[in-house]
């Protein structure tokens, strides 16, 4: 009997044993995945959570919505478990909110709270959905069972801006009408002009502005004070004037860099980059980069400098010494750079942007749905709730002031019409630069964050550009599309 018992003492530790390990390797909710058709309850991962892995490539894009959404299109979308109310109540609008900017449970209470408060007689059902083709799948069918969304997320694609502009175009409802009355221009007057020539598509405005926390806009380069004077005597934008300031400096600095890819290293070349387009400064029109002669030779000065250690990939602001000569981030000017004078070394490019909600143009309550999107954007403290995940409404003045800083400019609201395939071999490009761009380094320093040199890049550019291809058919249909743009303006 003795030992039956303690048999059975035994297995019951085993068995606890066991299940508290179950306990601990399971999810977390916050690590669920939400499904397309699911009403959350949960708030998605923050944008600026980075993984722990070493980084080995840059995206290209200084936004949100460039950074593409892995979905496969030919995967077939579950039947919705989640009953949307179909009530004929005339004050319910139904508003759904993809990852980009996301409203958190919190937000969507606030926001309820807001209306009513406004005297706004409604009830905002928010339903999260997932980007690119699931998005495209979900809203079909809740338009076959005549559940229609009343505002509707111009949520992340599979490509980027172009499948937005297509979504937009086809579903989204033209504000025109609406910012043209007495409560449109408060909300019109709520931005800034440069915003909304941003949205604008065709002549017609689809969406509100999208604003985000720590979006970039100009590119910078950090010059140290002792090298000012230098700097501004001879630097002409190209990487040989600022490598000539080091070399003829008796402390030989370095030249540090937030991280590294197409867009970070482009600009010393006279390009910028946005919506998958490089753009000729210097010209004026759009060139393909990896036809640039003196892209090569530039690449390679740039590895011979890492190998050397005086060029520093994926370095944060910590790195600031008397010893960096310059710094080139997109962070605007603060305490850590005290020091460093702050100068624009690629300009932000003002192209079309998709926004970040609008009314869905089969909505049976359009005029319900702008008196909402008009109060909510046209009042700073839930516009940056919205935008920020947070109240800010000090950041949200100093983003004005930084957008109203900018002056509109040949491309601004420009957005080519082509092809999918065409669309694809503009991402191609880009991810091929990327790719190559970042074998610079073969992975960072676990500590610092810091690019390791790759003893193996030189071997990879060769074989690169022993047969580049070459993309300037695309390139000619884009600046012949620009011409026609521009007179038509």
């Amino acid at each position: 009997m003795t030992r039956i018992t303690s048999l059975f003492i035994s297995l019951m530790l085993i068995c606890v044993t066991l299940t508290g390990c179950n306990a601990k390797d399971a999810p977390s909710e916050s690590d669920a995945t939400l499904s397309p058709t699911e009403t959350s309850t949960t708030s998605f991962p923050s944008t600026e959570e980075i993984s722990s892995e070493p980084i080995k490539t840059e995206a290209d894009s200084t936004t949100g919505f460039e950074t593409d959404i892995e979905t496969n299109p030919g995967t077939e979308l579950e039947e919705s478990t989640t009953d949307l109310s179909t009530t004929d109540d005339p004050s319910h609008l139904i508003w759904t909110v993809a990852r980009q900017p996301y409203i958190s449970n919190e937000a969507r209470t606030e926001i309820n709270r807001f209306l009513h408060e406004k005297g706004i007689e409604c009830e905002i059902e928010f339903v999260d959905v997932e980007g690119g083709a699931y998005y495209r799948k979900w809203y079909e069918q809740k338009k076959q069972k005549d559940i229609i969304p009343d505002i509707l997320a111009v949520s992340p694609w599979e490509r980027g801006i172009y499948d937005a502009v297509e979504f937009i175009r086809s579903e989204l409802l033209p504000l025109n009408d609406y910012l043209d009355t007495e409560e449109g221009k408060i909300l019109l007057n709520s931005y800034c002009d440069l915003e909304w020539k941003q949205l604008t598509i065709d002549g017609n405005i689809y969406t509100v502005p999208k604003r985000m926390r720590l979006r970039p806009y100009d590119m910078f380069i950090y010059v140290n004070d002792r090298y000012k004077d230098a700097f501004e005597a001879s630097f002409d934008g190209s990487y040989e004037s600022l490598r000539k300031i080091c070399e003829e400096s008796e402390e030989h600095p370095i030249i540090a860099c937030y991280s590294l890819g197409a867009n970070a290293l482009c600009p010393f070349l006279g390009y910028s980059l946005k919506n998958k387009l490089f753009y000729d400064m210097n010209l004026g029109i759009f060139a393909d980069l990896l036809q640039d002669d003196r892209l090569k030779g530039f690449l390679q000065e740039v590895y011979n400098d890492m190998q050397k250690g005086q060029f520093v990939s994926w370095a944060s602001s910590d790195i600031l010494s008397e010893n960096v000569l310059a710094y080139i981030s997109f962070d605007q000017s603060d305490d850590s750079y005290t020091g460093y004078t702050q100068y624009v070394l690629s300009p932000y490019r003002f192209m079309t942007d998709p926004g970040s909600f609008g009314i869905c143009a089969s909505s049976t309550k359009p005029e319900l749905a702008f008196q909402v999107l008009s109060a909510c954007f046209s009042d700073s403290r839930i516009a940056s709730l919205i935008g920020y995940g947070e109240v800010s409404v000090e950041e949200w003045n100093e983003e004005t002031e930084v957008i109203n800083s900018h002056t509109a400019d040949k491309v601004t609201g420009f957005m080519p019409e082509l092809s999918i395939e065409e669309i694809e071999q503009l991402y191609q490009i880009g991810d091929e630069i990327t790719r190559f761009v970042s074998d610079m380094i073969s992975s960072r320093d676990p500590v610092t964050g810091i690019g390791i040199v790759n003893p193996n890049f030189p071997s990879i550019m060769e074989d690169y550009f022993t047969s580049p291809k070459d993309y300037s058919e695309i390139y000619d249909k884009i600046n012949r599309q620009l011409e026609e743009w521009t007179k038509q303006k």
